[in-house]
């Protein structure tokens, strides 16, 4: 497998930790880039403590065999203990706490590697794990658990392994623990679609809203853009999500600015003009009607501390 390419390392202190993977300054292009290592190979170093961060690009899966952790998704957190999954979109806020000696398995997943046109059959299915963050339980002894623990020791197997095809087998196989996952959700009441092509649009109108809401996209301009109507994008999110299409981006730059405000000491200044408001009086009434605090009422309640070591 060729070794990812790396850009400068960002270092404005203000922002979110935002890394290739924990640790490591940058971020990765390499558009094909799997990685795999165990829980204990980075958190021992680290006092068994991830600290809040997030990656630009890349889904991340977190499958722990045993042991228990603290984990912080955005604004939730969850104590889960034995088998879990955990999965993490690109984008997503992210820290862990994890109890000594845990025993699991981190894979790392280029974003464009799922969303390339070739896989294209398989958006439908995993389209929830990729746009929010997920905690999924499984039983100890299920056949699903055991399947994916032998998906994931075939990873790290061909991973460290100079055999040829190497990076398409770990690529099949990366596909084949989404699968698994997925069908792990069904039995906690997620069902697939049972048509692919509305499913496969609210991917893509997922993806394009991640790249436009700080550019303030009309409904109008997402439509263009995934070419449709606005009538039928609104009555695609309504049918799949319970939602008007109009509340997606609003809800990820709502998502956007509560994650500055927790996570980073930009000055609401700041925080306003990055995320395309041109008057950061507006941006305050903005938030305030969205949640009913002012920015530095929520920041307030909401302190995390994000000292680096």
């Amino acid at each position: 497998m060729a070794a990812p390419t790396r850009a400068k390392p960002q270092t404005d202190p203000a922002q979110i930790p935002h890394f290739g993977l924990y640790g490591e300054a940058g971020t990765i292009e390499d558009p094909a880039f799997v990685h795999i290592e165990n829980i204990t190979s980075r958190s021992s170093v680290h006092g068994w403590v991830i600290k809040p961060h997030r990656h630009g690009r890349m889904f991340q899966m977190i499958c722990m065999f045993s042991g228990g952790v603290e984990v912080r998704l955005d604004e939730q957190v969850h104590v889960l203990e034995g088998p879990w999954a955990i999965t993490i979109p690109p984008g997503a806020v992210h820290g862990f706490c994890f109890r000594p000696e845990t025993v699991g398995m981190v894979l790392t997943l280029a974003e464009p590697m799922l969303s390339d046109a070739s896989y294209s059959r398989s958006l439908p299915y995993l389209e929830p794990l990729l746009t929010t963050p997920m905690t999924i339980a499984f039983e100890k002894d299920g056949p699903l658990f055991a399947q994916l623990q032998h998906f994931l020791q075939q990873i790290d197997w061909e991973f460290n392994r100079p055999d040829t095809g190497r990076a398409l087998m770990c690529e099949w196989l990366a596909h084949a623990v989404l699968m698994t996952l997925r069908r792990q959700l069904d039995l906690h009441g997620i069902s697939a679609e049972s048509s692919t092509t509305p499913s496969a649009t609210l991917a893509v109108f997922r993806q394009q809203v991640e790249a436009h809401f700080r550019d303030h996209w009309t409904l109008s301009d997402y439509a263009a853009a995934l070419g449709t109507s606005t009538a039928r994008l609104n009555r695609l999110c309504k049918q799949l999500l319970d939602k008007t299409a109009k509340a997606i981006p609003q809800e990820r730059l709502l998502l956007e600015a509560k994650r500055r405000l927790i996570y980073t000491r930009s000055n609401l200044d700041e925080i306003a003009y990055d995320l395309g408001f041109q008057d950061p009086a507006y941006f305050s009434r903005y938030f305030k009607r969205a949640t009913g605090f002012t920015p530095g009422r929520f920041r307030s309640e909401n302190n995390f501390d994000t000292t680096p070591e």
